[in-house]
């Protein structure tokens, strides 16, 4: 705890950091069940886990650990598997796991950008060689990259559309324009802005309409 608390700039560990830290191990667990063919935490799961890191002494002995605390707790075993067969469901088929908090500051993104912002998020996670998706790194994916000079239409530096605009590289029209100064959130946009022109590009445009934005989407 005082690792990941150094780690993200915290002076003081509080309850509400413990619950956050819990929540990514037990997914960061969950992941790992998953990855040995498990679809539910059972005890046969540890002698699989042992198995898969007998060259790793220390984590042999960390799932011995694990192992014995839930032998001593027969009463609360089915509260603790419980816990953990919602976060093996919460486990997707491809992609990292995201913490529930994470998924809240995802849905902030209008509806139809959340598959694009959902793939640059994960993406920012593994640079930075995160195992689970954290509002942290939500908010450096989405709200922490610094601004870039923006290009207007006819490829000069639009420092006044800048935030609104995205990095157009190519004419816009008006409608799809429109469409893109209703996304809230500038990293948002710039990962717009990116598909939709590398779209009209392919399709050999050289303008972005309407039709470009929308087919640019996925929609």
């Amino acid at each position: 705890m005082q690792k990941r608390a150094r780690e993200r700039g915290r002076s003081i560990v509080d309850s509400e950091f413990l619950t956050e830290i819990r929540n990514e191990s037990m997914l960061r667990v969950a992941k790992c069940i998953r990855g040995f063919g498990f679809e539910e935490l059972s005890m046969d799961a540890f002698e699989v886990a042992k198995a898969k890191m007998r060259r790793l002494p220390r984590k042999v002995a960390v799932i011995e650990e694990i192992k014995a605390f839930l032998g001593e707790r027969t009463q609360k075993n089915e509260m603790v598997l419980a816990k953990f067969q919602r976060y093996l469901e919460m486990i997707p088929d491809r992609g990292l796991p995201w913490t529930e908090e994470a998924l809240a500051r995802l849905e902030r993104a209008p509806a139809f950008v959340r598959t694009l912002a959902r793939q640059t998020i994960e993406a920012e996670a593994r640079r930075q060689g995160e195992k689970v998706v954290t509002p942290e790194v939500v908010e450096h994916a989405l709200g922490g990259i610094p601004p870039h000079p923006t290009l207007s239409p006819t490829g000069g530096e639009d420092k006044g559309e800048g935030a609104a605009a995205g990095e157009r590289t190519m004419p816009w029209a008006p409608a799809a324009e429109e469409r893109l100064r209703r996304i809230p959130i500038p990293a948002i946009r710039r990962m717009v802005v990116e598909r939709v022109e590398a779209h009209a590009r392919e399709q050999g445009l050289t303008g972005v309409d309407l039709d470009a934005y929308e087919v640019g989407l996925g929609k």
